[in-house]
């Protein structure tokens, strides 16, 4: 979660959903995030181990149900890590060059070999903070926080000075467009005009993809300290906060910059009207920290802090691999994987086998995306990963079932029953329902056009690699002696 999300999201929402209203998408996006949020809290408290819903899953349904969800996660966290690097570097870092006159800079890091340094630097950095253990990544995270809490600041407060006409003809003055003609433009290409509660629906696509690490605290439980008072203060409270942010950059961008030309230039920038000028960099979409440089007209200051907050949204990254590595510890703990997966280094505690993994997958992750099509046709990430969480909810609703040993020994909060049912069935049942819209509203012909069923059959291939991967693992422990069904009996020690 990083509020310059919205910078780029806001965008991709407008376009692909017409008629959304940010705004109130955000706002649904919080009421699915922290309802599914209190349900990974409570499961947390029921079993606070590394691994998160990996273990709930793979203890109450199966463990090759469990392993299969796990790996589906696992591997679009490290599709995204090659695709915020390439993202980071083409929409804002390139065409900022361009700003400040770096052309040949901008040129060369838009190039693969550039973003191939470039990537290879960040990923080392991000190694290199995850080998140094937790208290490490805590404070790279509370540094990029920061810088991004900054960033819009400035942000807000900039277009907040600058008023709704200042913006006009500062964008007239200097962008090489007419604002009026952008909004002739869009509705002469068919974009409505107003806001509609379709496009508002089914855009909480993309508030959701915001929100992405909302759960993650979960998956390193076993390092937390009080992890069932710390689970839900950091979900719930950090949903809380990085959706009033969300909600303030969008409400600010729409007052200032006029909702309607916000939606109809993302609509035009996407699809490559003629209308539509690039901002410092051939077929840039508009995104929201591009069209801020007509908001800072020629100050290189603001524009580079607003920007700067941009390029640590690229930190995400960085709690992908460190969750990443935790989950394949996880694996290697629960003998899925070899036991040397899970060898620790003796000064900072950390899985370094895990991590080189890890670490080879998300460089393999960028080559992919530089010289390659195959990850960009991954175009159902969000049905893939909200049929994880529902399938897990699913888990929630039967636990008290399926493991009375464990859910007796859960805490009261857990425990708690409203009609004779358990709470955590309850909020199982409403994640399960929340998840079987959002997976309808990722599916609509709005983002993914006519279902395409080799996409479809890409996603799907992702679990069952999952569970060709247990099947192998399971065969080769039962002929080792050792059955692999007997590390699931229990939830793992802490």
């Amino acid at each position: 979660m990083a509020p310059a999300t919205s910078y780029l999201y806001g965008i991709w929402s407008a376009a692909f959903y017409p008629g959304v209203d940010n705004t109130v998408a955000v706002l649904i996006a919080i009421a699915i995030t922290i309802i599914i949020g209190v349900f990974y809290a409570l499961f947390a408290s029921a079993m606070p181990r590394t691994g998160g819903d990996y273990v709930w899953a793979s203890r109450i349904l199966h463990p090759a149900i469990g392993f299969s969800l796990v790996f589906f996660v696992v591997f679009i966290l490290i599709a995204w890590t090659g695709t915020g690097n390439v993202f980071t570097i083409t929409y804002s870092i390139g065409p900022l060059l361009t700003y400040y006159g770096f052309t040949g800079a901008a040129s060369f890091l838009s190039s693969n070999t550039g973003m191939l340094i470039v990537i290879i630097i960040i990923l080392s950095i991000w190694t290199s903070i995850t080998a140094a253990g937790t208290k490490s990544f805590v404070k790279a995270i509370w540094a990029c926080m920061v810088i991004q809490t900054i960033g819009a600041l400035v942000y807000i407060s900039t277009l907040l000075s600058l008023g709704h006409d200042g913006f006009v003809a500062n964008f007239n003055a200097l962008s090489g467009m007419n604002y009026n003609n952008i909004l002739g433009a869009a509705t002469t290409a068919g974009y409505p005009t107003g806001f509609l509660w379709s496009g508002t629906a089914l855009g909480v696509v993309y508030m959701l993809l915001s929100f992405t690490g909302f759960n993650l605290a979960v998956y390193i439980a076993g390092e937390i300290k009080a992890v069932r008072r710390s689970s839900m203060i950091a979900i719930v409270g950090g949903t809380l906060l990085f959706g009033f942010w969300l909600y303030v950059i969008y409400a600010v961008t729409y007052s200032v910059m006029g909702a309607q030309f916000v939606n109809d230039m993302s609509y035009l920038s996407i699809n490559g009207n003629p209308a539509y000028v690039p901002t410092y960099g051939a077929s840039t979409p508009a995104f929201y920290n591009l069209l801020f440089i007509y908001a800072a007209r020629g100050n290189p200051w603001l524009v580079g802090i607003v920007n700067l907050g941009e390029w640590v949204m690229i930190v995400c990254n960085l709690t992908y691999v460190f969750t990443c590595v935790r989950l394949v510890f996880a694996w290697s703990f629960d003998r899925i994987l070899p036991k040397s997966f899970s060898a620790l280094d003796r000064r900072f505690n950390a899985p370094y086998v895990a991590l080189a993994v890890v670490a080879i997958a998300c460089f393999i992750s960028s080559i992919l995306w530089l010289y390659t099509p195959f990850m960009s046709d991954f175009a159902y990430i969000v049905p893939g990963w909200f049929t994880e969480i529902g399938i897990v909810a699913i888990a929630g609703m039967i636990f008290s079932l399926r493991r009375k040993d464990i859910f007796d020994k859960s805490p009261p909060i857990v425990t708690k029953r409203i009609l004779r049912v358990p709470v955590i069935a309850w909020l199982g049942f409403v994640s399960l329902i929340l998840c079987i819209w959002i997976v309808y509203a990722g599916l609509t012909p709005a983002i993914a056009g006519t279902i395409n069923p080799s996409y479809a059959m890409l996603t799907v291939s992702v679990f069952i690699i999952g569970l060709v991967v247990y099947g192998i693992s399971a065969i080769y422990r039962s002929r080792s002696g050792l059955p692999l069904s007997l590390s699931f009996r229990e939830v793992p020690p802490e």
